[in-house]
């Protein structure tokens, strides 16, 4: 197994490049694929035979098979006919005639002409079907292959110019305060490295690694291979050659060891404060021009009554402090703000005695080492930060950027001071804080905020509430419903009844009347009124008749009926039903969910800043400095994207395109002329065929018609 060397050279080189003018918190990656261009030609598709080829094809096959089937084997039955008839006909002579034969001639002729005819006729459309099959398929390969050159070309173009794109581009830091929360030990020392180094190229800077870990020795590393001029003071265990307090005046020392006593209880009575302030100036004050902290510790000693061997002090100062800086009585009262100020001071007696002769540096980094555990490094804490407010302020030429890793330490009211001076005099201010407690929390807002990974439930809990909420319209509810609903019925109902009635009648009847009729009578007329004298005339009438009649009728009838019905139904019935409903909702959410902050990776953090016009951008950033050594980083922001990619031209599209590849005119049989447009269908389609439903036939309309169609 092997392996090829590493290059090193290399790496160091990409290394130098963090020192790059612009500084940043790290890199925002974007993929450079995102920018490619696809090809925008649709591939080539294979162009279909006209349908006349394929129609011509079956056409001529089909008659070409009814002419061998039936023409051809017609005729040659008649001429075989013709032919064995002319044999019986002449088998006697055992000669054929001519003329049989010329008729078997003739019979076969027309069938054979046609048959040959139309297998001519087959054998063309064939092979015109076959030679445009072979045009057509030559004529897709050949766009095809041309097809997939461009393709190629335009791909290896797009490689070519998405290799040139940087895909890693620097966060700059944004204004001239931020705030990280959260972190690994690992992560701030990857984010003091690559900011720091992007800052020492444009200003000074001072670094506080108030971490007891000293995550800031990659960065003077760094800084000391660039040959850069590196001040570099480990506390407590190197403070001798510390030049901590050393180019401070005699007033401020005393306000700094008076706000380091009580920074961290701002309650305190002013009446102690006041005290140790005035204990101190006068002491200060004694001292003349040379004042140190071992001093100020032997002059409290001598103000105590406690017996002091040491050289810190003359025979003359001794005397003149024991005697004429405080009465008896004030010192016997102040006693308790002596012994608290000298324990304060005493673990710092020797802070600055061996100062470096090297001086001050291009990176100041000021760092508590593993061992400023203790009561030694809070006073220590205190005073590193009353110091860099005294270099801000008294600074107004060379100003250095300023980063405190660790600042949880530190007062909320030594850090307002602190950011106070660094905004008013324009200095980039960087506070890294383990937690987002209640006392950090309160600082939270005053510029840009960074956040990596938040252990704790309660811290990530926290800065999602910092980062906000927002309405956003979420997927609640999906419903899909796919069904299917087919039915087949078919009916074929078919009746067929013969029903004939045959009736005969024949009536016979007789009728016979005879009769006899005589009638006789008299009539009396005449006489007066009263008949006492008569007129009388007398008649006598007598008749007979005698007649008859004979009727006689015969009547015969015959009736024949025929009825016949018939009957068919089908029917057929097809559904689908198909639904998908999405339903969303309107929630008001965290941007970025406590559980997130808790799981960012090592390197990462989310850059939080607010806009001018309302609102908030979060922007992840990953902070290894290792990514300078990949390929594709800019140490520059990141270049406007590229325009956006061009759409495939839809089917429509390509359809109203000319052709690109114009192909010569097939050589087959021109086109048949297409057929005349249909006439359109009437929209009112007009009552369904067959009687209306509901209808019966009327009385006199008689029966349906029969199957020949007559009643």
């Amino acid at each position: 197994m092997t392996g090829e060397p590493v290059d090193h050279g290399g790496l160091l080189s990409r290394r130098e490049r963090l020192f790059s003018p612009e500084p940043r918190l790290g890199w925002v990656f974007r993929d450079r694929w995102w920018f490619l261009t696809p090809f925008p030609e649709a591939p080539p598709r294979r162009q279909a035979l006209p349908e006349y080829l394929a129609r011509r094809v079956a056409e001529t096959e089909r008659a070409a098979q009814r002419r061998l089937r039936r023409t051809l084997p017609v005729s040659a039955a008649a001429a075989l006919v013709l032919v064995m008839f002319a044999a019986c006909s002449a088998g006697a002579s055992a000669n054929l005639s001519i003329g049989s034969l010329l008729l078997a001639v003739i019979a076969v002729a027309p069938g054979a002409a046609l048959t040959w005819w139309a297998v001519r006729q087959r054998q063309a459309a064939r092979q015109a079907h076959e030679l445009a099959q072979k045009q057509v398929a030559g004529g897709y390969q050949e766009q095809a292959r041309q097809w997939h050159a461009r393709k190629q070309a335009h791909d290896a173009g797009e490689r070519a110019r998405l290799d040139g794109l940087p895909e890693w581009g620097a966060a700059p830091r944004p204004g001239r305060r931020l705030d990280v929360f959260g972190g690994t030990l690992w992560a701030w020392e990857a984010l003091l490295t690559t900011y720091g180094t992007s800052a020492l190229a444009v200003q000074p800077l001072l670094v506080i690694d108030l971490s007891r870990e000293v995550v800031s020795r990659e960065l003077v590393e760094l800084a000391r291979a660039a040959w850069m001029g590196v001040d570099a003071q480990l506390l407590p265990s190197r403070q001798a050659s510390s030049s901590l307090l050393a180019d401070m005046p005699p007033q401020e020392l005393v306000d700094a060891i008076v706000e380091s006593m009580h920074g961290g209880t701002p309650d305190a009575a002013r009446a102690e404060r006041s005290m140790d302030d005035r204990i101190l100036t006068k002491v200060c004050g004694a001292l003349g021009d040379d004042i140190t902290l071992a001093r100020i510790a032997a002059a409290l000693r001598v103000l105590m009554g406690e017996p002091d061997e040491g050289e810190a002090l003359t025979r003359d100062e001794r005397r003149r402090i024991a005697g004429e800086l405080f009465t008896v009585e004030y010192r016997r009262q102040a006693h308790a703000n002596l012994s608290r100020i000298e324990s304060y001071v005493h673990p710092l007696e020797n802070l600055g005695t061996e100062p470096s002769k090297a001086g001050a540096g291009y990176l100041t980094c000021i760092a508590l080492d593993s061992q400023a555990r203790n009561v030694r490094s809070e006073l220590l804490t205190d005073l590193i930060v009353q110091w860099v407010t005294h270099r801000i302020t008294a600074s107004w030429e060379s100003t250095p950027a300023l980063v405190i890793a660790g600042a949880d330490e530190l007062a909320r009211r030594h850090l307002e001071r602190l950011s106070d001076a660094c905004e008013r005099r324009g200095v980039p201010l960087t506070l890294l804080f383990r937690r987002l407690r209640e006392t950090s929390a309160e600082l939270i807002g005053g510029g840009a905020v960074a956040f990596m990974r938040l252990g704790n439930h309660e811290d990530a809990v926290r800065a999602a509430d910092f980062i906000g909420r927002d309405h956003r319209f979420v997927l609640s509810q999906v419903t899909k419903n796919v069904g299917g609903n087919e039915s087949h019925t078919s009916t074929d109902t078919r009746g067929e009844g013969d029903a004939e009635t045959r009736s005969a009648s024949r009536t016979t009847g007789t009728s016979r009347n005879w009769g006899t009729s005589s009638s006789s009578g008299v009539s009396y007329s005449g006489g007066e009124m009263f008949g006492l004298f008569p007129d009388r005339a007398t008649s006598s009438q007598r008749g007979r008749n005698r007649g008859g009649a004979t009727n006689q009728s015969d009547t015969e009838g015959t009736a024949t009926s025929t009825s016949r019905n018939w009957s068919a139904a089908y029917a057929y019935a097809e559904g689908t039903n198909w639904s998908d409903a999405d339903t969303t909702q309107r929630v008001y959410e965290y941007v970025v969910e406590p559980v997130t902050l808790q799981h960012l990776p090592d390197h990462a953090l989310l850059l939080v800043r607010s806009e001018p016009g309302g609102g908030r951008t979060v922007t992840p950033v990953e902070c290894d400095p290792a990514i300078i050594t990949l390929d594709r980083v800019a140490t520059g922001p990141l270049p406007a994207p590229p325009a956006p990619r061009q759409a495939l031209p839809g089917p429509a599209a390509l359809s109203r395109q000319p052709p690109q590849w114009s192909s010569p005119p097939p050589q087959w049989a021109t086109p048949p002329a297409p057929p005349p447009p249909r006439a359109p269908l009437p929209s009112d389609s007009g009552p369904p065929p067959g009687p209306p439903p509901g209808h019966r036939p009327g009385p006199r309309q008689g029966p349906p018609p029969l199957w020949g169609g007559e009643n």
